[in-house]
């Protein structure tokens, strides 16, 4: 069981990657419905496959792009020599978007396949924690696959309402909870404390607290940038384009490094936590870095999946440390 869920982090983990990237490509309408794509198992990889063509076979749910609006076929039939019959197709009426690009398609089929793939070991944990009749990896297995329907059913919805921003931000946490429950099951599985005193615990909880609300704030940000983008403003124009509140995420990376410092350094010490310690200086590291690309360099596009991996990676590590430790 222990080495099943690993693989669910590890794969839940390239999920939250794949899903970065496809709002960094603009890919997440790529493919206009769920689960299908145009209504088809494999998308398409050309725009004629989805363009209305005569002499052509046409399943029930099958998808069109004609007079700039979004078809689906209401019925199995062959269509005729001829213009395109509206009787026996029905505008798709979910969203307006009525646009094909190929490499924005595969992204998001991608994005969507590594959720599925990601499923199995979740099922699989799920299966062998009921079997095991233990509680806690029953509870915890079971809040997993609770949290991945959900977001199955959310990914949805965000598709269905052409990227709902806030939406997509729930979206993001639900990802976290995910992980954070495979975080737990994984110390579960390791059953092993360190004693530390009080208020080295209390400080860990401050970070771990601040190190969420930070994440929650960028991604609101990260709705923004879109909408800048979206509406064609320069990269380089970006960070004069948000609205002032943006700098309080920004400034707010300062709170954070001095959180982690006050029980970092001391636990550079203990040996069992010094891992923690050094692996919570790379990512804030690492983190600022990207940051400064931001404000800096014109908000180069490689560094938002980056930037969110290791938004991510930083409250992980507060929350597995805090389940490593007890008070003394």
């Amino acid at each position: 069981m222990k080495t099943t869920t690993y693989i669910a982090f590890v794969l839940i983990y390239v999920v939250v990657l794949a899903g970065s990237v496809v709002r960094m490509t603009g890919s997440g309408m790529g493919c206009p419905d769920w689960p299908k794509c145009f209504g088809l198992l494999i998308p398409p990889t050309s725009e004629e496959d989805i363009r209305w063509s005569p002499d052509t076979e046409y399943s029930e749910g099958r998808m069109v792009i004609e007079r700039d609006t979004l078809w689906v076929a209401t019925q199995d039939h062959i269509s005729h020599k001829g213009e395109f019959n509206p009787q026996i197709w029905e505008p798709y009426t979910r969203h307006s978007y009525a646009t094909f690009n190929v490499s924005h398609t595969w992204i998001e089929y991608l994005n969507r396949l590594a959720g599925a793939l990601a499923g199995i070991p979740i099922l699989i944990l799920f299966i062998m924690a009921i079997k095991s009749r233990q509680r806690t990896p029953i509870v915890l297995a079971s809040a997993t696959l609770g949290s991945v329907l959900f977001v199955s059913w959310l990914g949805k919805l965000v598709v269905d309402g052409n990227l709902i921003p806030f939406s997509v931000t729930i979206h993001a946490v639900s990802a976290l909870a995910i992980l954070a429950f495979l975080v737990m099951l994984i110390q579960h599985f390791n059953d092993t404390k360190t004693m530390v005193s009080k208020s080295l615990r209390g400080w860990i909880v401050a970070s771990l607290v601040m190190a969420f609300l930070q994440l929650v704030l960028g991604t609101q940000v990260r709705e923004l940038v879109d909408i800048a983008i979206e509406a064609k403003i320069a990269r380089t124009d970006i960070v004069n384009s948000l609205p002032k509140w943006w700098g309080i995420h920004r400034s707010a990376v300062w709170v954070i490094v001095a959180l982690h410092a006050i029980w970092a350094f001391p636990m550079m010490k203990i040996p069992h936590l010094a891992f923690y310690a050094k692996l919570t200086f790379a990512i804030l590291l690492a983190q600022t870095m990207t940051g400064i690309l931001f404000t800096h360099f014109g908000f180069p596009a490689f560094a938002q999946p980056v930037h969110i991996l290791l938004g991510f990676a930083l409250v992980l590590v507060d929350l597995r440390l805090l389940l490593s430790t007890k008070v003394a």
